[in-house]
C-alpha cells in the first residue's frame, strides 16, 4: 500500500531512531478502517532482520488485565499487575528477545488494551535507553484507554507520532488498480471523495463491484454509502455457501481473537470446518493464527466482525452463544455467552454471575468482578436486585480505579447513602480527601446501620482514611475503625487503609504518656510481621514513621521489604508513598543515589495526583541532582497539594523537606521567608507541639525558627525533642540546634562540641552541622581544617553544590554562583540514571540485579554503563570502582 510521503518519512524516522539504540514508541492514530493495522504490519516489514512480537487488544477482552503482555509472550500467571512489576516482567521478556537487529513490539486497536497493560509498556518505554526496540502502537482517537495511553507518551522520550486520515488520490488509486489495473484516476478521486480513503471501505466496494460498474454509479452520483456495510455484508453473505455463513458467524460469536476449528466446528454446527474456513480465507475475510500451539480463525477486521455479528438472526446468535457456552474452556467466557444467550432476565444466571465477581474481587482483580457485577444487574429480574449489582460494579471500578465507569455523578451529593458513599469513595481514590471526608461525613449511624455490612464495614474504613487524610479528628476515625472491626464482615480490598489509618489516628489521638515508643515499635521482629497480608501493613506503617522519626536504618530495612513486595506484587496500594518514604530515609542516611532512585520510582507507576505524603519528599530528588530551580518547583507543588488537603504526615514530612532542601540548596532568602509562608499556609507550627510528631520535625522547626530571626524558639523545640519519646541522636543534634542560634563564644565552643561528637546516625544532618562549624569559625585558627572536615562531609554524601558555595568562600546563599574550588566529581557529568546505574555497581550489584532495582531491561543497563565508562575515564567494572575509591565518590 502507497502511503503520503509525510508517513513514510515519519516512519523512516522512527525505524533509524530504533536502529540507532534510542528505544521509540510510533504512534499511530486514526480512525476505524483507515489502515492502521495495515501500517504497523508495514512498519515491521522495513526492520532488516528484526524479530517481531504482536499483540492486539479485542473490545471483549479489554478488563482481562496484562491481557496484552500475555499476548506477547510475558509469562502473566500469578503476575501481579502493578505497573512496576509487569514493567519488570515486560523488560525480562524483552531481554531474552533481543539480538542483533532491532525488535520491533506492534500493539494493534491499543483503544481496547487493558490499563494495566498500556502503564506497564509506558513504564518500560520511558525508563528504556539504548534498547534497539521499536514499539507500533495503533489506535484510536478516543475512548478512556486513548487517554491512558496518551498521558503515558507523554513521558516517553522518544516518540514519532502519525495520524492516518484515509489514503491519498494516488494510494487510492494504488489500491483500486491491485482489483482493476486498468483504473483510471478519475476513479480514484471519486472513490477517496466517497469514501474518506478508508481502505477498508474501498476494499468493501471494490469486492462487491467491478471498476466499470463503479465509475457508472460514480458519475449517476449512487455510490454506495460505506455507513452500508452492515447491509453490504448482509448481501455478501446470502451468495456464501451456508456452512461459510456458519462458520463467520460462529467466529463473530466466540470474539474478536477468534477460536479454534473444533470449538468453531461445535458453535457453527459444521462437522467439516475446514473447506468452509478455506473459502473465508479467499473471501479474505477470516485470517488464521498460527502462532501458538493450534492455529486460530478470526475475521479479519474489527468492523467487519462487527457487521458480520449484525447480520446473524436472533435466534442463530442465541443458539450459537448457548453451544459457546458449553464449549468455551474459560469460566469467564462461559458465563459471558450464556449472557449473551439469555432471552430476558435469569435470577439464576445473575446468582452465578455474582458468585464469580465475588471470587475474582478476593483474587483483587477489580476491572473483571465489575464486568460481571454489571452482567448480573442486567439478568437480574428485580430492579433492587440490579440497583444493588451496579452499585457494586461502581465499587469495584473504583477499586480497579476506572472512574471513568461509574454510574454515580460526583457533583450530586443529594443522593440516598450507597450512592453518597461511590461519590466519597471516588474523592478519596484521586486523593481529594478533604472532598471525600466532606461526602462521606454525611452519612448517620442510622443510614450506615440500613445498609448492608460490607457496604457499612466499607464505608468506615474509607471515611477513616480519609478523616487522617484530611487532618481531621483522629478520634472520629478511631470511632468509624472500631465500629468496622467490630462488624460481622471485612473487605481485603481495603484492610490496608484500616491499617494505615488506625496506626495514624492512635499515635494522634492518645495521650502522651500511652503513646506507642520507639523501641515498642522496633519490639516486633521484622520476619514476623512480614509473614502475613496484614503484617506487611503495619510493618509499612512502622516504617514510615521510622523515616521521619530519623531511624533511617531501621526504616531501610522495614521499607525495604515492603516496597519490594510492590514490585512481587504482595502488597498494592499507596501510590508510590513507601518508595518516597524509603528514598527520604536513604537521603538522611547519606546514600543519596539510592534516595534519588526509590523516589523516582515512587512516581513511575501512577498517572494519577500524586500522593500528598509524595509530593512532599518531590523536591528531595532535585537536591541530589544539584538543580535549585527544579526543587524550588518542586517545594511549590508540594505545598499547594498540602494547603488543598492537610494531611498531617505530609504536613510534617513537608516542612522537613522544605527545611532539608532550602538548607542544602536554598538561598538566604528563601530560608529568612520560609516559616512565615509555612503559618501562612498551613498555620503556626506551635500548634502542633502537643501533637504525635516525627521528630525531625522539631529539629526543621527548629532550624525554621532560626532563618526566621526568632532564635529564642530553637530552644523550646530542643527541649521537646530531648524530652518526647527521645530518639538515641537526640541529644547531640538537639544541642546542635541550641548552639546554632548562639553567636556567642560559649555558643561557639559549644559548637565545636558537638561536631568533635557527630551525629554518624544521620549522615545528612552531620553534614550540616558540619556545614554550620565550618561557616561559624572561618576566621578561627582552625577554619581550615574545619572546612575540609566540613568539605569532606557534604561531597562524601553528594552535596557537592553546597560544599562548592563553602570553599568559596560564598557561604550558605545559593542566590551566589561560585566556581568550584574542589575538583568535581567522579559523576558529575552523568544523568540521574547513570548515578543510579553507577551507584548500584559500587554496591556489586550484577547487570540482572541492577535491571530488577531499576524497573528496566538488561540492554539499558549495558547502554548506561557504558556511557558511564566513557564519562568516567574507566573501561571496566573494576576501574570504575578504583576510580570512585581514589576519588572518593
Amino acid at each position: 500500500m502507497h502511503w503520503s510521503a509525510g508517513i513514510e518519512a515519519a516512519v523512516d524516522d522512527a525505524v533509524a531512531r530504533a536502529t540507532a539504540g534510542i528505544p521509540t514508541v510510533l504512534d499511530i492514530e486514526g480512525q476505524a478502517g483507515f489502515g492502521k493495522t495495515q501500517l504497523a504490519r508495514t512498519v515491521a516489514q522495513r526492520v532488516p532482520a528484526g524479530a517481531v512480537v504482536r499483540a492486539t487488544a479485542y473490545e471483549d477482552t479489554q478488563s482481562d488485565p496484562l491481557g496484552l503482555l500475555d499476548q506477547l509472550g510475558v509469562e502473566t500467571a500469578g503476575l501481579p499487575s502493578n505497573a512496576l512489576s509487569a514493567s519488570r516482567a515486560l523488560g525480562a521478556h524483552l531481554d531474552a528477545l533481543a539480538g542483533d537487529s532491532p525488535l520491533v513490539v506492534v500493539l494493534d486497536d491499543l483503544h481496547w488494551a487493558d490499563p494495566e497493560s498500556l502503564d506497564a509498556v509506558g513504564v518500560l518505554m520511558e525508563r528504556m535507553a539504548g534498547d534497539r526496540v521499536l514499539l507500533v502502537a495503533a489506535h484510536r482517537p478516543d475512548g478512556a484507554r486513548h487517554a491512558r495511553w496518551r498521558s503515558r507518551l507523554a513521558d516517553i522520550p522518544s516518540v514519532v507520532g502519525v495520524v492516518v486520515d484515509g489514503l491519498d488520490d494516488d494510494a487510492t488509486l494504488e489500491l483500486i488498480r491491485e482489483a482493476a489495473p486498468d483504473a483510471g484516476p478519475g476513479l480514484a478521486r471519486a472513490l477517496r471523495a466517497h469514501t474518506g480513503g478508508s481502505p477498508l471501505f474501498l476494499r468493501s466496494l471494490l469486492h462487491e463491484h467491478d471498476a466499470t460498474e463503479l465509475s457508472a454509479l460514480a458519475e449517476r452520483n449512487e455510490l454506495p454509502a460505506s455507513s452500508d456495510l452492515i447491509a453490504t455484508m448482509g448481501e455478501r453473505l446470502a451468495r456464501l455457501d451456508p456452512d461459510a455463513v456458519a462458520a463467520l458467524s460462529a467466529i463473530a460469536v466466540l470474539g474478536g481473537d477468534g477460536a479454534e476449528p473444533f470449538v468453531l466446528s461445535a458453535v457453527a454446527d459444521v462437522p467439516d470446518i475446514g473447506p468452509a474456513l478455506d473459502l473465508l480465507t479467499r473471501e479474505r475475510l477470516v485470517v488464521t493464527d498460527r502462532t501458538g500451539a493450534t492455529p486460530r480463525a478470526r475475521i479479519f477486521h474489527g468492523v467487519v466482525r462487527a457487521a458480520v455479528y449484525d447480520n446473524i438472526p436472533p435466534a442463530t446468535r442465541e443458539r450459537m452463544h448457548a453451544a459457546a457456552a458449553a464449549r468455551v474452556p474459560s469460566p469467564g467466557d462461559r458465563l459471558r455467552h450464556r449472557v449473551a444467550a439469555a432471552r430476558g432476565s435469569d435470577d439464576g444466571l445473575a446468582a452465578d454471575l455474582r458468585m464469580f465477581a465475588d471470587a475474582l474481587h478476593e483474587r483483587l482483580r477489580y476491572r473483571e468482578a465489575a464486568r460481571f457485577r454489571r452482567y448480573a444487574a442486567r439478568m437480574a429480574a428485580g430492579p433492587e436486585d440490579a440497583e444493588t449489582d451496579t452499585f457494586a460494579a461502581d465499587f469495584e471500578s473504583i477499586l480497579a480505579l476506572d472512574l471513568e465507569d461509574i454510574s454515580v455523578r460526583q457533583d450530586d451529593v443529594s443522593l440516598e447513602p450507597r450512592a453518597r458513599f461511590l461519590v466519597g469513595a471516588t474523592f478519596a481514590a484521586e486523593k481529594r480527601f478533604v472532598a471525600s471526608s466532606d461526602v462521606l461525613e454525611t452519612l448517620t449511624e442510622e443510614e450506615l446501620a440500613a445498609v448492608d455490612p460490607l457496604t457499612a464495614y466499607r464505608a468506615r474504613v474509607l471515611r477513616a482514611w480519609s478523616t487522617v487524610a484530611a487532618g481531621r479528628s483522629p478520634q472520629r476515625a478511631l470511632h468509624d475503625l472500631d465500629t468496622a472491626k467490630e462488624g460481622p464482615v471485612t473487605d481485603p480490598a481495603v484492610q490496608g487503609y484500616f491499617g494505615l489509618a488506625h496506626g495514624q489516628a492512635a499515635q494522634r489521638a492518645a495521650p502522651v504518656d500511652e503513646r506507642m515508643s520507639i523501641p515498642s515499635l522496633l519490639s516486633v521482629d521484622r520476619a514476623q510481621l512480614a509473614s502475613t497480608p496484614l503484617g506487611t501493613v503495619s510493618l509499612a506503617w512502622r516504617g514510615a514513621v521510622m523515616s521521619l522519626t530519623g531511624m533511617p536504618e531501621q526504616a531501610i530495612g522495614d521499607l525495604g521489604l515492603v516496597t519490594s513486595r510492590f514490585g512481587d506484587g504482595l502488597m498494592d496500594f499507596g501510590d508510590g508513598v513507601f518508595h518516597a518514604l524509603q528514598g527520604f530515609a536513604h537521603f538522611v542516611n547519606g546514600q543519596w543515589p539510592r534516595a534519588a532512585m526509590m523516589i523516582d520510582l515512587s512516581r513511575a507507576g501512577t498517572l494519577r495526583n500524586a500522593a500528598p505524603l509524595t509530593a512532599a519528599i518531590e523536591p528531595l530528588a532535585g537536591v541530589v541532582a544539584g538543580d535549585p530551580e527544579r526543587v524550588g518547583a518542586a517545594l511549590a507543588e508540594a505545598r499547594r497539594i498540602r494547603v488543598a488537603g492537610p494531611q498531617p504526615a505530609a504536613v510534617h514530612a513537608g516542612d522537613i523537606v522544605d527545611v532539608l532542601a532550602l538548607a542544602f540548596v536554598g538561598t538566604d532568602a528563601q530560608r529568612a521567608a520560609w516559616l512565615e509562608g509555612r503559618i501562612r499556609d498551613l498555620g503556626d507550627p506551635g500548634d502542633w507541639a502537643e501533637e504525635q510528631v516525627p521528630h525531625l520535625w522539631y529539629a526543621a522547626q527548629a532550624i525554621g525558627a532560626g532563618w526566621a530571626g526568632r532564635p529564642g524558639d530553637a530552644p523550646g523545640w530542643a527541649h521537646l525533642l530531648r524530652t518526647v519519646d527521645p530518639p538515641p541522636w537526640s541529644d547531640v543534634v538537639a544541642d546542635w540546634l541550641e548552639a546554632r542560634v548562639d553567636e556567642s563564644p560559649a555558643g561557639t565552643a559549644r559548637l565545636l562540641e558537638v561536631a568533635a561528637r557527630g551525629i554518624p546516625s544521620l549522615p545528612a544532618i552531620d553534614a550540616l552541622l558540619r556545614f554550620d562549624v565550618a561557616a561559624r569559625t572561618a576566621e578561627d585558627s582552625r577554619g581550615a581544617e574545619l572546612r575540609r572536615s566540613a568539605d569532606s562531609a557534604l561531597r562524601g554524601i553528594g552535596a557537592d553544590l553546597l560544599a562548592d558555595r563553602l570553599s568559596s568562600g560564598a557561604g550558605h546563599d545559593a542566590g551566589t554562583q561560585p566556581e568550584p574550588t574542589h575538583a568535581p566529581s567522579l559523576f558529575a557529568d552523568l544523568s540521574e540514571r547513570e548515578r543510579e546505574v553507577a551507584a548500584l555497581i559500587l554496591e556489586g550489584l550484577s547487570y540482572t540485579q541492577i535491571a530488577k532495582e531499576l524497573f528496566i531491561t538488561r540492554s539499558t543497563v549495558s547502554f548506561h554503563l557504558s556511557r558511564i565508562y566513557a564519562k568516567t575515564g574507566t573501561a571496566s567494572r573494576h576501574e570504575l570502582v578504583e576510580a570512585a575509591r581514589r576519588s572518593g565518590d
